[in-house]
């Protein structure tokens, strides 16, 4: 009979970490330095409650946070760069957290990965600098919302794109769209979580449509954006897009900045965080520490 070779343990990445810690099954027999290492995060929002953790449901910070604790030792908190609502997906969220560890960076990335669900992944973990705020430090962020508007549903891209059955006038659109750049209240666009006193002043620095098939895409980037900005801008545009709505009416939703003028809102799971940009970003989207990182001994 030929023997049967032996499965290899799923978990053997273990096999990275130094013997001190496979034997121990923590990091606290280590006299380390606590650092402070950032991550590119990618998520299938379909089934998860939004990003923010909460007590209950699934969430892209609930997820990692429940990981980290088996590969560190401890309990160890996520702070993200930006809330996403519930089925809204994300290929370029930021976070960061504090660790002492002596993984490198690539080690700590497939470290978390191999216990994240599969709707959950870090593209890259990178040291960063000690007072790295994902939040504060950004300097702008990035979305994209993509419409299919053909006569049919699509079955492959429904976790991903809205389905509008009437082809939409995306010249009109990105006419439209153009009046959202600069500074402006965007009052009308705010959605329900944002507080009666929340200053809704926001700045976009780039906003267009264009079309790719049948498909729409809606790209907008801007400092920061108020609840359902986005999803509630991507309605009113589907509006001109369908000539419900002209140019002259769109500018009035900019230009009233009254809260609930804005009504339409665009379903969750057309929209994507694309990137968070920072000042001194390299390759990986992250800004860099100067200081060496750690390497695995």
């Amino acid at each position: 009979m030929v023997p049967v070779k032996a499965m290899e343990p799923r978990w053997s990445y273990l096999s990275w970490f130094p013997s001190q810690i496979r034997n121990s099954g923590t990091l606290r027999s280590f006299d380390l330095s606590i650092m402070r290492i950032g991550l590119v995060i990618e998520y299938d929002g379909t089934d998860l409650h939004g990003s923010q953790l909460q007590a209950t449901d699934r969430t892209v910070q609930g997820e990692i946070e429940s990981v980290l604790p088996t590969i560190f030792g401890k309990q160890v908190r996520l702070y993200l760069a930006s809330r996403t609502d519930a089925g809204v997906h994300g290929t370029g969220q930021v976070g960061a957290f504090n660790v002492e560890t002596e993984l490198n960076d690539e080690k700590i990335r497939d470290a978390i990965n191999h216990y994240l669900p599969d709707d959950v992944a870090i593209v890259c973990a990178s040291r960063v600098a000690d007072n790295f705020d994902p939040r504060r430090d950004a300097t702008s962020r990035e979305y994209r919302y993509i419409i299919k508007d053909r006569r049919s549903r699509s079955p492959f891209s429904r976790f991903r794109t809205t389905h509008v059955r009437h082809r939409l006038d995306d010249s009109a659109m990105n006419e439209a769209a153009s009046r959202l750049n600069g500074e402006h209240d965007f009052a009308s666009f705010a959605g329900p979580a944002t507080p009666s006193d929340a200053i809704t002043i926001r700045r976009v620095e780039e906003s267009g449509v264009n079309r790719n098939g049948d498909e729409v895409e809606f790209n907008i980037r801007g400092n920061a954006f108020v609840h359902q900005q986005v999803r509630r801008m991507v309605g009113a545009l589907v509006r001109v897009g369908r000539a419900r709505m002209d140019g002259s009416q769109f500018q009035e939703l900019i230009d009233r900045a009254e809260r609930g003028l804005a009504k339409d809102l665009a379903p969750a799971r057309g929209l994507c965080l694309t990137k968070v940009n920072y000042p001194g970003a390299d390759g990986t989207g992250l800004p860099r520490t100067t200081r060496d990182r750690a390497t695995i001994r």
